[in-house]
């Protein structure tokens, strides 16, 4: 392979370790667990990106290409897919069966037998419960739960796809309960598979929280309609977890059919298989609340008819004892009335007989003094009638003579003698004209003379 100069051609390199490789490799294949970091489907075949990370996640310490072949991809993708769920993709850890080789001219690569879903699940599972016991050792996994839940539950914040099967459910149970319950739904539109699911609804209860003030949520659903495990990674997702854990309000899930739990299921207040029953969940505290308020209010009606009852008691009594003591009273007041009419009638017949004597000796007085009065009066009246025949005389002549004056005046005011000296008046329609304003022209004036009248025409 070498030439004179002992330099070798790439080729010839390649060729040596091809062969290399096909000594110490060929046929031989390996169980090797990996991550898969990138992933590429071509004409049937699949191209993956493997690597081994550090401890922290971040750094790679061993990266490998693995090729599925087209013949094999299809019963792998689906035999993984009907045991997890999920469909082979990026971002979990797989068990692969390989076979290590080298192409002269692709250089190494991983040919993939077989993957074992059972160690994708096992893993899945694994990270779920570490997420778990580090909320716990936080002291967030049951904070949410210790969240009381309001009396009633109507507004409701609610996270999911506007789209999708499970919020179409939820929105339909809700307002078609038959007990006529209105509730206030407001949508916070969110993904909820793939990568970018546990982002998307971190945001959205950002938002809720936000919005808090305003709307005056009471609690907040998570819905998500039945689908394959795959879609449910997301909901294990630490920090999403611990969003719900530490959110202020209660949050209730229903994120699928599957009986297997999540993160978030675990950490939330009530957890729910399904968005209807979530729904249901809703429609169920109203009922109680309903309950407890119909409860109260028997409450208060026994309460209030027993003391009704109790005051018709008390009443009823009461007006016996009170008859008894009006009776009783009645009684003795008679007792002091008949004594003190008796009483009285004698100070009145005492007092009768004192007032007829003064009476009668105010009447003897009486007649003495009016005797002696009218002889005074009449003398006196005698004298006044002679005084004023006199002033009445004098009276009646001068105002005799005050009316021969008067009626010597009125005589020279005549109005015939007054025409009779030379004068005259006007009429304007039968109307005594005293002023020219009250004259129009065309008006018909009427002059009166001591001997006739003359008409004409004001212009």
């Amino acid at each position: 392979m070498e030439n004179d100069s002992g330099i070798l051609k790439l080729s010839q390199l390649s060729a040596i370790v091809a062969g290399v490789f096909q000594m110490h490799f060929s046929e031989e294949r390996f169980w090797v667990t990996a991550e898969i970091v990138g992933m590429k489907l071509s004409r049937g075949h699949c191209y993956l990106q493997l690597a081994e990370k550090d401890e922290n996640g971040a750094t790679p310490k061993a990266e490998f290409r693995g090729n599925i072949w087209s013949f094999q991809y299809e019963r792998i993708s689906q035999r993984f897919f009907r045991m997890t769920g999920s469909p082979l993709r990026e971002q979990i850890q797989v068990l692969l069966c390989v076979e290590v080789k080298y192409h002269e001219r692709y250089g190494l690569s991983l040919i993939v037998h077989d993957i074992d879903p059972a160690f994708t699940l096992g893993h899945l599972e694994l990270e779920k419960r570490k997420t778990i016991e580090k909320l716990k050792q936080e002291g967030l996994y049951d904070r949410n739960r210790e969240l009381e839940l309001p009396a009633g539950l109507q507004r409701i914040a609610l996270i999911s796809a506007e789209d999708s099967r499970g919020y179409e459910d939820f929105m339909n149970r809700l307002n078609t309960n038959p007990y006529g319950y209105a509730f206030d739904v407001t949508l916070y539109n969110s993904l909820l598979q793939g990568d970018l699911a546990a982002g998307s609804i971190i945001a959205q209860l950002q938002q809720i929280k936000t919005d808090r003030l305003l709307k005056g949520f009471d609690a907040v659903a998570l819905v998500r309609g039945g689908g394959a495990t795959s879609g449910m990674e997301c909901f294990n997702n630490y920090l999403l977890a611990e969003t719900i854990a530490t959110f202020s309000l209660p949050v209730i899930t229903g994120i699928g059919h599957h009986a297997d739990s999540n993160v978030c299921d675990e950490v939330a207040h009530t957890k729910r298989m399904t968005p209807t029953d979530v729904a249901n969940f809703f429609i169920e505290h109203q009922q109680e609340f309903e309950g407890t308020i119909l409860s109260y209010w028997e409450q208060v009606r026994d309460i209030a008819e027993q003391t009704v009852q109790d005051e018709n008691q008390f009443v009823k009594e009461a007006s016996i004892r009170l008859h008894q003591q009006v009776q009783r009273t009645v009684s003795r007041s008679g007792r002091q009335l008949d004594q003190a009419a008796f009483a009285l009638k004698h100070r009145m017949q005492k007092s009768l007989l004192e007032e007829q004597a003064t009476i009668r000796r105010l009447q003897e007085h009486l007649r003495k003094e009016s005797r002696l009065q009218t002889q005074l009066e009449r003398g006196y009246f005698d004298e006044q009638s002679d005084g004023l025949r006199r002033q009445t005389a004098a009276i009646l002549h001068r105002e005799e003579a005050g009316l021969d004056t008067t009626a010597s005046a009125v005589r020279l005011l005549d109005p015939e003698l007054v025409l009779r000296r030379g004068y005259s008046y006007s009429l304007v329609e039968g109307k005594l004209l005293s002023s020219i304003t009250d004259a129009r022209s065309g008006d018909t004036l009427t002059t009166v003379l001591k001997d006739g009248t003359i008409q004409s025409k004001i212009i």
